[in-house]
């Protein structure tokens, strides 16, 4: 009795998957990318893309193949992201470049309220 009922459910679970759209199987298991807010296309000597979110976000990428073709060929990675928190009122802004010797970074905080000694010494 076991095995009949089994045997009835995954005959039910067949028809069910045969019977579902394409579309719906692939959102279920391949979520769709959001392309609103990229920007991304192949170059002739890597790639290079851009995000801008509806948050202020932005990230900015390029990539380049140096010395195609040689022994030290060798792909570079730069770019650029920069945040907002709204909490704080704060920007923050990271370069980047990755290649052979590694992933290296630099960022600059910027906060988008003026100091009250700024404030003076703009009213003179």
């Amino acid at each position: 009795m076991a095995s009949a009922k089994l045997l009835l459910f995954t005959a039910l679970v067949a028809v069910m998957a045969a019977n579902c759209s394409a579309g719906l199987l692939e959102s279920f298991f391949f979520p769709a990318v959001m392309t609103e807010f990229y920007n991304g296309a192949p170059t002739k000597e890597g790639y290079r893309f851009n995000i801008d979110e509806p948050n202020g976000s932005k990230r900015e990428e390029m990539a380049v193949i140096m010395n195609p073709g040689t022994a030290d060929e060798q792909v570079v990675v730069m770019g650029t992201y920069s945040t907002y928190d709204e909490k704080t009122d704060t920007d923050t802004v990271t370069m980047y470049t990755a290649d052979k010797d590694g992933y290296k970074a630099r960022y600059q905080i910027k906060n988008r309220k003026l100091s009250a000694g700024a404030l003076k010494s703009a009213a003179g």
